[in-house]
């Protein structure tokens, strides 16, 4: 019986740096690459378009010398072809649709579009997070690019309970994420693009207390230990 609580407790103790290694590690939040090529306009964005050989259509341009601003509603104002939707397109599809609309004006127009600088978006990083509040994101404009400004979850947080409320959520029911599946098994779909106005909220966790859940158990088995064999100790 001896043997075996010892046992008990040895198993304890060996557990508890390992928790709290666990809970250290989580409690960073990494940071998630956005690929180029997959990244949506969104307004706000600043845009270099060049078309080769027509100088007319290229920006940065004497008059715009940042380049072309996607405006709030979504669009951006061409020459020769007015407003145009760029918002909710890759740069590649964008430069597609720009150059299937010049070939009908130009012969064989080649036409570039990247990005110069990335528009913000406020969203509302809420619940078991190191700050709660409002934040201005100027990256990738992902779940896990708020909750990094948010400087990261606490201890408390569920973190495979995180909610992620739109802003024109109507009545549905908000995305509920499994952030252990994102950052364990590099589930990348789970870091969800925010917009303009979308809460993110981490629900609070029913976490081991170690005074409360740990010490116990090592006192009984010391309890039961010296029950066992009083003149041992």
């Amino acid at each position: 019986m001896k043997k075996c609580m010892l046992i008990l407790l040895f198993l304890l103790l060996g557990f508890i740096p390992q928790v709290n290694a666990a809970v250290a590690n989580t409690n960073q939040v990494p940071s998630v690459p956005q690929t180029g090529n997959d990244y949506v306009l969104h307004s706000g964005d600043v845009l270099s378009i060049n078309v080769y050989g027509y100088p007319e259509l290229s920006f940065p341009s004497m008059g715009q010398p940042e380049g072309i601003t996607i405006r709030p509603d979504g669009k951006i104002t061409y020459p020769f072809l007015g407003e145009i939707v760029a918002q909710g397109m890759t740069t590649k599809e964008f430069s597609q649709l720009l150059t299937g609309k010049l070939e009908s004006l130009y012969v064989n127009p080649t036409v570039s579009v990247n990005i110069v600088r990335l528009g913000t978006e406020r969203v509302y990083v809420l619940g078991e997070v190191n700050q709660p509040g409002s934040y201005e994101l100027d990256k990738s404009r992902n779940l896990l690019d708020a909750i990094g400004a948010a400087k990261g979850w606490t201890k408390n947080a569920a973190k495979t309970k995180v909610y992620v409320i739109r802003k024109n959520q109507k009545g549905e029911a908000p995305l509920k994420v499994n952030l252990m599946a994102l950052l364990k098994e590099g589930d990348t779909s789970k870091n969800y693009p925010l917009q303009q106005g979308d809460i993110v909220y981490l629900t609070e966790n029913h976490r081991i207390d170690f005074a409360q859940d740990i010490v116990p158990l090592i006192n009984a088995a010391y309890m039961i230990t010296w029950m066992a064999n009083p003149n041992a100790w």
